[in-house]
């Protein structure tokens, strides 16, 4: 290299030095001041976050909650309604108005005329239509029934429809404990449909809510599910209605969920996901488990496969609160408690949009941060060049020299004269270079002992290299490779099988347990058990012929083998199995262990299977082979149990003795 180059390239260097230096230290203190920045607005953004969806779920629970409040007070409405109009109204009349609204089927129950249902302008001057009734065949029409079903069919016919028209219900009822029951519902004449012998009472939408499910006497509100035949979600409200002590009838209305179940699955927050559960933590409506909730009826009873989600609805339960926000791993929830069916209405929103929010506010805080350092860096640039770089560079020219035998270039400049770090280094220069000279000679004459000694040193560390790496990965025990080498070296030969494209090869695995090795142990103590373990670490060993054969002990007396076939031959896994029997039974310890009770045995289980294009797996492998295993020691150990599969998805069974 020439002095040119040299000049250019050692000033090329050091200045690359500094900037990426000055750089690197204003690169740090930018991102701590944006870290800073961070934290301190994701403390910010958490309080306000928290607020907001409280707020927002609060209105949300308002929203969804109308309908359920609005239905429950149409009930007491017309409950209060029903019991004036049956004190007011007088018997006589009522037995009168039953007679226009009722007749006698051939089937012996009583249902309203049918002009009642297609319209007609009654005597009162006003159109009706929509309504049908029936009375089972075995009630007892006396004047006081007839006079309460009359009045609870008037006011159906002036309400229901009135109802209906708010198109949140698709029919609205009133029923009593005797087999009777008058509504309305969206364009069929139901009650005209219905056989002869039904008994309404025991139908779960009026039996809900009479003395028996219902001691209280309170409202009571079904289950939600999913009609198949009308497509939509419902749930049903009832109310009984009693009078002097007695249960005299039940106001029924079904009340359609599609809006509440859309504006769940589909208005939420920007990023945010809402679901709707009842009291006993049982999905109503959430968008990643809907196809579940359909099949499951409209309510789905979380399991463990949805920890994430049951925990969430868990904790919301058990805060108690009528609203709140709670925090889980990864994000908040907020919830709300919906007035009516006892459901809550929650809100999930992940912390990583709060993170966001922090993240854009300090990655603004970073750039400013980091065009001020880098002014700043531009300045003490400049300082540099000037006070260091360009005295430096003389420096190098004159040590230069030195390094080409002119010590006379030092002596000459004014580097020795002066009184600063560099002075100091020129003057270090000097008496270096007198000590380099007297130094040279020695240097010379140990180069050579140094060199011999390196590769000595060289070798001894191969070796232990070496040595370290077979201990790391071989059990000192038995011999065999170890536990770990097991969990890292069969997942790569798997993988190497699926990669065999233009044939198929079978793995072959096995674990093997030593037969009543706790028995030796406590008979013959633990340095005979041992000895067991090396005379069979030694037995598996020497069966190990082909390349790619191998051997672990994977924990106590249990040990697994691996090999490769080209072919599902059975016979010949048999005689694999059948080595491995007999070689343990061989083992001698008599020597080893005084008055040992041999044969040594072991249970083999063993499982071959096809590789296919994408790699077997060694949990798989080795879940068949436990269960082998298992088969073996369960029918009397010192054997082998096979699983053999040669056709695709069929395993078959072997026993070896």
């Amino acid at each position: 290299m020439n002095t040119a180059e040299s000049n250019s390239s050692t000033k090329h260097s050091i200045r690359r030095h500094i900037m990426w230096r000055g750089a690197l230290r204003s690169l740090v203190v930018a991102l701590v001041l944006a870290l800073v920045s961070y934290y301190h607005a994701i403390s910010l953004l958490e309080g306000e976050t928290r607020a907001q969806l409280q707020q927002y779920i609060i209105e949300r629970g308002k929203l969804d909650s109308a309908p359920f409040n609005q239905t429950e007070l149409y009930h007491q409405a017309i409950e209060k309604v029903l019991l004036e109009q049956l004190n007011k109204v007088p018997i006589k009349q009522g037995v009168a108005q039953f007679d226009q609204y009722f007749e006698q089927w051939p089937d012996k129950t009583w249902r309203t005329k049918q002009p009642w249902y297609d319209g007609k302008v009654a005597a009162d001057g006003l159109y009706h239509e929509g309504f049908t009734a029936f009375i089972g065949h075995d009630v007892q029409l006396t004047d006081e029934y007839r006079h309460r079903t009359a009045v609870m069919v008037g006011l159906l016919d002036w309400y229901g429809s009135a109802l209906i028209a708010t198109e949140q219900y698709i029919n609205y009822y009133l029923s009593t404990p005797e087999n009777f029951l008058v509504g309305e519902f969206v364009g069929v004449p139901y009650m005209h449909q219905v056989p002869s012998d039904t008994y309404f009472p025991d139908e779960v939408f009026v039996a809900l809510a009479d003395a028996r499910n219902n001691p209280s006497r309170q409202l009571v509100w079904s289950e939600v599910y999913f009609d198949s035949t009308a497509k939509m979600w419902m749930v049903s409200c009832l109310k009984p209605v009693y009078r002097a002590g007695e249960h005299i009838a039940t106001l029924g209305q079904d009340i359609l969920l599609d809006d509440f179940i859309n504006r769940t699955l589909k208005k939420a927050q920007q990023g945010t996901e809402n679901l709707a559960f009842n009291s006993r933590g049982e999905l109503i409506a959430y968008g990643a488990l809907q196809e579940q909730i359909l099949a499951a009826g409209g309510a789905l009873v979380l399991g463990n496969d949805q920890p994430q989600i049951r925990n969430l609805v868990l904790k919301v339960i058990k805060q108690g609160q009528s609203s709140g926000v709670v925090e889980i791993a990864d994000a908040y929830v907020a919830f709300t408690h919906l007035q009516g069916p006892d459901w809550y209405l929650a809100n999930i929103y992940p912390k990583h949009l709060l993170q966001d929010k922090a993240l854009l506010a300090a990655s603004v805080i970073f750039a400013i941060a980091l065009l001020g350092l880098l002014s700043e860096f531009a300045v003490l640039w400049h300082l540099i060049t000037r006070y260091v770089l360009q005295p430096l560079q003389h420096f190098t020219r004159v040590s230069r020299a030195v390094d080409h035998g002119d010590f006379r270039a030092l002596q000459e400049s004014d580097m020795l004269k002066r009184d600063d770090e560099f002075g100091l280094l020129a003057r270090h220069l000097q008496g270096t270079a007198q000590a380099l000279l007297k130094a040279q000679d020695a240097v010379v004459d140990s180069h050579e002992e140094l060199e011999r000694l390196v590769t000595v040193r060289t070798a001894e560390l191969t070796s232990v290299n070496e040595r370290l790496a077979r201990l790391a990965i071989t059990d000192e025990l038995s011999g065999l490779f170890n536990r770990r080498h097991f969990q890292q070296k069969l997942p790569l030969e798997l993988a190497r099988l699926a990669r065999h494209n233009n044939r198929q090869i079978w793995a072959v695995f096995a674990l093997l347990d030593v037969d009543h090795f706790k028995q030796i142990n406590d008979r013959y103590g633990h340095s005979s058990g041992d000895c067991v373990i090396r005379k069979l670490g030694a037995s598996l060993h020497g069966q190990m012929r082909r390349a790619g054969d191998s051997a672990y002990r994977i924990g106590g007396e249990e040990f697994a083998v691996y090999t490769t076939l080209v072919e599902p031959n059975v016979e010949l896994i048999q005689e694999l199995a059948t080595q491995m029997l007999d070689s343990i039974r061989s083992i001698e310890l008599h020597e080893e262990i005084s008055h040992f009770e041999g044969p040594l045995t072991a249970s083999i289980g063993m499982v071959c299977l096809p590789s296919g294009h994408e790699p077997l797996q060694l949990d798989h492998l080795y879940k068949l082979a436990d269960q082998a295993l298992y088969q073996a020691k369960n029918a009397g150990r010192n054997q082998a149990h096979l699983i053999v599969q040669r056709a695709a998805e069929q395993l078959e069974h072997y026993s070896v003795n």
